[in-house]
């Protein structure tokens, strides 16, 4: 296994502290500026452009390392963590103007893109497959039904790197807010000698008006954190 400091190169206290408590590290950046943390030459992470070919107008950048419980995970660990889909709309979030309520009000795996006839999670796998696709129906608490497709791939001899992407346009009551396949959410995941890394970056390709009128900082802020805390609690359950 890899360390931390392998991996990222120049952390700061502070960042190293955030880094490893349960919220994990965040920043949000616009497209012109550079983000706060950099994976180290030769780490073989490489997400800057999966998620540049959407030409985002923001982004968000997140790091954190969740500790081993009672044993060292491997990727066979995290692709099945990643796998439990439905446990992702058990989180919830306050709002001002609705309460207490879960941010994802259900999330169900679809069989294919065009044939939306929800199947279960599927049981523990027994291998990591080399690649992996899967579609999913997300309805959202204030943007309803979304849909979109996740692929995982091995990373070399280390980590599996997670994509996901909006197959279908996201709106807001009666206004587009995004269009189909502007989306970019990038996970490396990766057992690490001090625990799991959840590297992530994500991006949103939509006029700044749009940006502007939704409170976009937040908005992915929100969804982003939520999708970290199940990624971390899902590990953390591990035994």
């Amino acid at each position: 296994m890899r360390s931390l400091d392998e991996l990222f190169t120049g952390l700061t206290e502070d960042q190293r502290e955030e880094i490893f408590d349960s919220r994990g590290f965040s920043n949000t950046f616009l497209r012109n500026e550079t983000p706060q943390i950099t994976p180290a030459a030769g780490s073989g992470i490489n997400l800057m452009p999966i998620v540049m070919e959407k030409i985002p107008a923001q982004l968000v950048e997140v790091l954190a390392v969740v500790p081993y419980n009672t044993r060292p995970l491997y990727r066979l660990d995290i692709y099945n963590a990643f796998g439990r889909i439905r446990n992702l709309s058990a989180y919830r979030i306050n709002s001002r103007s609705r309460g207490n309520i879960p941010l994802f009000e259900e999330t169900t795996r679809l069989e294919a893109p065009n044939r939306n006839r929800p199947i279960p999670d599927p049981p523990p796998a027994l291998i990591v497959p080399a690649s992996d696709t899967v579609f999913l129906r997300i309805k959202d608490s204030f943007f309803g039904n979304t849909y979109f497709r996740g692929t995982f791939t091995l990373n070399a001899a280390h980590g599996i790197t997670y994509r996901l992407t909006n197959t279908a346009a996201v709106w807001y009551l009666i206004f587009p807010v995004m269009g189909a396949e502007q989306l970019a959410l990038v996970v490396h995941a990766e057992p690490i000698d001090e625990g799991v890394l959840l590297y992530g970056l994500a991006g949103i390709d939509i006029p700044m008006y749009i940006a502007t009128t939704i409170n976009l900082t937040a908005n992915i802020n929100m969804r982003i954190r939520v999708i970290m805390n199940w990624l971390t609690d899902s590990l953390s359950a591990i035994k």
